[in-house]
């Protein structure tokens, strides 16, 4: 079983974040279809619902998967984002300040305004989440303070999207890691999860990253073993049936918690 360390050392070594972003955000391909396509339905839907907002939001990911954010940036004032690598925090950096070569992010924009009813327009929407994006920071799940040697107050809410999965290689090292990150959101604050459940690895290019199998039941333990009172979950099984070696993922589950 690979370490914290030797999981986060192979991700520094190994993990392209531009390449995450094409495996898994090419519109044209199956898993768009089948799971970041109805992420963002379930996302629009638990944020358009007024219960999740506040003065801060901290999202963690494996690679650049900040996409998500243009649904929660019109109910937050400021966005901490996670990077779990330096090549992926400086991918982040660039899109936010417009750098040269920068990730081309429209599509998920011009999604979000489509969802919202085109109450702006994508640009409008893009504008909207690079200024809320107050600092972007490399984060260790092994640690107790998972962003030191900085010190973030507490958030509003936590948002984990593939996060603690791909970097433990046990339950108990899910839990330990649950346990770490949940000191960056505050008491009564709302933890949301995207989780894969049943994934064994992930895919970017031809390498093939280990990622932690979590069922349902052991995902919800975990979450109310942390301290969270578990408000909601909505799983969404894979529905493509023919086979991609992209991932291996049974279903996307979505969990919706406030912590005690």
């Amino acid at each position: 079983m690979a370490s914290f360390s030797e999981l986060q050392e192979l991700h520094e070594q190994r993990l392209d974040p531009k390449r995450v972003l094409e495996s898994f955000f090419r519109m044209e391909s199956e898993f768009h279809a089948d799971s970041v396509q109805r992420i963002f339905d379930q996302l629009n839907k638990c944020f358009s619902s007024g219960g999740v907002k506040g003065k801060t939001l901290t999202q963690l990911s494996v690679g650049p998967l900040f996409q998500y954010l243009f649904l929660a940036s019109d109910y937050f004032t400021e966005i901490i984002i996670g990077g779990s690598t330096d090549k992926c925090i400086s991918e982040i950096e660039k899109w936010r300040t417009n750098a040269p070569g920068a990730v081309d992010c429209s599509h998920a924009a011009k999604l979000t305004c489509e969802l919202q009813g085109n109450r702006d327009t994508w640009t409008e929407k893009q504008n909207t989440l690079q200024s809320k994006i107050k600092d972007v920071l490399k984060y260790d799940v092994s640690k107790s303070n998972p962003f030191s040697p900085t010190t973030v107050p507490p958030a509003d809410c936590l948002f984990l999207k593939h996060c603690l999965e791909c970097h433990t290689t046990t339950i108990e090292g899910f839990c330990s890691a649950l346990n770490n990150v949940s000191t960056l959101l505050k008491k009564g604050g709302t933890l949301i999860m995207m989780t894969c459940l049943e994934q064994t690895y992930f895919m970017v290019d031809t390498f093939r990253f280990p990622n932690l199998s979590i069922s349902k039941e052991s995902l919800e333990t975990s979450i109310i073993d942390a301290g969270f009172v578990i408000e909601e979950t909505v799983t969404l099984p894979r529905t493509v049936q023919r086979s991609y070696d992209i991932a291996d993922y049974k279903a996307v589950m979505y969990v919706k918690a406030k912590k005690k």
